[in-house]
């Protein structure tokens, strides 16, 4: 009985602060300028996740809504008017529409401009290619694609269909927008390493930081041996001057209604130090401490 008490009073705690954090956020207004004095920009992309989460229940996913509100915030910050966001890894389609949903109401809340991008190979996964592609896990022909339901579905993503090998290289080749926001989804590292060959492309192609979900890393077989996580150690150790990095302590600066989900900690961010903007005041910390143009007082 005592253990069920505390568990009963520990469940109304977090509802009671989940329900505290949505009164803060304004329900007819998500101006910046609301947050002009907040010590991070954190809280005011934050009440958006919640806000925009509530009115599109059952299609948004939270980790694809973060991410291209990151993406697009610091796209802001610099000046860049347009962006492209990716998923890696379609399969039926739900996680595109997803980031078409979560783009389309970023777009209109910051105004840069956000092209949406599916690769898949659109007949499932290949074959696996030995142990680091944890065959224990995936099978060849799992995720298979409906190329025409899905496209019926779609408003504005863009499938690029076929190997990542092949549809990578096409895709920098045809002058994108900036890429602000990556999905992996391809389950093999194999894939995952072909994936990652879209930030080997030129500075015009890629935001200085990018951030990255990877959504097969957690739980079950994976480790740092095998599979995504394998592939972002391998990229890192070919690229002096272009990391991977897990984002440390992200539930801290989330909503509580989020802070506690598996997602967060499947997020990683590109840096490219090599990156002409890469120094530029991103905004992400107030005017009075960065001495930059705070983006929440115009």
């Amino acid at each position: 009985m005592a253990k069920d008490s505390l568990l009963k009073r520990a469940v109304r705690k977090g509802v009671a602060v989940t329900q505290n954090w949505l009164k803060e956020t304004p329900t007819d207004d998500l101006d910046p300028k609301h947050y002009a004095n907040d010590d991070f920009a954190y809280r005011w992309m934050g009440a958006v996740l919640s806000r925009l989460q509530y009115e599109h229940q059952g299609v948004l996913r939270s980790y694809h809504t973060w991410g291209i509100l990151n993406a697009a915030y610091l796209a802001k910050a610099l000046g860049i008017p347009r962006i492209s966001v990716i998923e890696f890894g379609v399969a039926g389609g739900n996680g595109l529409i997803s980031i078409e949903t979560a783009s389309e109401r970023v777009e209109r809340l910051l105004g840069v401009g956000i092209d949406v991008y599916g690769f898949d190979t659109g007949q499932g996964l290949p074959k696996p290619q030995d142990y680091r592609d944890c065959p224990n896990l995936w099978k060849e022909s799992a995720f298979p694609m409906d190329v025409p339901k899905l496209k019926a579905r779609l408003k504005r993503a863009q499938l690029m269909l076929g190997l990542i090998q092949d549809t990578v290289p096409k895709f920098l080749e045809s002058s994108p927008a900036p890429i602000g926001f990556v999905s992996f989804d391809v389950d093999y590292y194999s894939s995952t390493m072909q994936a990652l060959k879209i930030f080997e492309g030129d500075h015009n192609r890629l935001l200085p930081r990018v951030q990255c979900y990877l959504d097969d890393i957690v739980a079950f077989t994976h480790s740092e041996f095998t599979g995504e996580r394998l592939a972002v150690a391998d990229f890192n150790a070919k690229h002096p001057l272009r990391k991977i990095a897990l984002i440390y302590g992200l539930r801290h600066f989330l909503p509580p209604d989020r802070a506690s989900a598996p997602w967060v900690d499947c997020y990683y961010m590109a840096h490219f130090y090599d990156h002409p903007l890469y120094g530029h005041f991103d905004n992400l910390v107030p005017l009075q401490f960065s001495g930059g143009t705070d983006l929440r007082r115009r």
